[in-house]
């Protein structure tokens, strides 16, 4: 359920949730092959899902290994993320690709260009991963030079996630006596969603921090601060735009 395709001719680029219904309308009638997907260069096929969101997806006869399923709820969070950047005037992309200084390929469900000519990348995860693969796909960014952000599911990504690192850190907790939850090199945004079929008309707020550090805000307040670097660690909790100390 891809979001954009390029057009074999002109190189233009087209996104299937921001495209005019007079655009969308042209695209679909246009020849098999005047779009194509990004990277395969397969032929593109514009479709409509049941629920009305538009997408690509690579033609029949695609011999290549496909990229994974997208939920609805994924994709439409992703949209939301990049029309929050953009609506702050940021420059921002969907699945923008790049590859890091080791060679390993990286794909940013929204990637985000800022002033300074730095990148910030938000990955959107609904679905459960390892804690390796977590610090792993960071690293590829990192490596890159671009800052990651995690927006995860409560349950069952957070809850994992979080079980994961204080099974970890058992070593802290016996030494100081509280958990260590968090870690460093993952930006931890949490929203509670329903299901990944589904997707609210109003999204419920975004969870940072926890105890007596948490924060809920807005989606784009969200946003705007991983973008203006409000999240700041400092062990064992992730802060929000805390204020620098001596020697920092």
């Amino acid at each position: 359920m891809g979001q954009i395709a390029f057009n074999a001719t002109t190189r233009d680029m087209a996104e299937a949730f921001s495209a005019s219904d007079a655009a969308w309308l042209s695209i679909c009638n246009a020849p098999l092959g005047t779009w194509l997907m990004p990277r395969t260069a397969w032929p593109a096929v514009p479709k409509t899902s049941m629920r009305g969101l538009r997408f690509f997806a690579h033609a029949p006869g695609f011999t290549g290994q496909l990229p994974g399923p997208e939920s609805y709820a994924h994709t439409r969070l992703k949209i939301d993320v990049v029309k929050a950047a953009r609506a702050m005037g940021f420059r921002a992309e969907l699945e923008a690709w790049g590859t890091d200084g080791a060679g390993a390929d990286w794909i940013a469900d929204v990637l985000v260009f800022l002033a300074d000519g730095s990148r910030v990348a938000f990955e959107v995860q609904l679905s459960s991963q390892h804690l390796n693969d977590f610090r792993s796909r960071t690293q590829r960014y990192v490596r890159s030079g671009v800052r990651c952000c995690w927006i995860m599911s409560e349950k069952p990504v957070a809850w994992r996630l979080t079980k994961a690192l204080i099974y970890e850190n058992i070593p802290y907790y016996r030494e100081n006596g509280e958990f260590l939850s968090d870690c460093e090199e993952i930006v931890p945004f949490a929203i509670e969603l329903a299901g990944k079929d589904t997707y609210p008309d109003v999204l419920p707020p975004i969870r940072f921090g926890r105890g007596r550090h948490i924060k809920r805000m807005a989606l784009k307040e969200a946003i705007a601060g991983m973008l203006h670097g409000y999240p700041r660690w400092q062990l064992p909790d992730w802060l929000w735009n805390a204020p620098r100390v001596s020697g920092d």
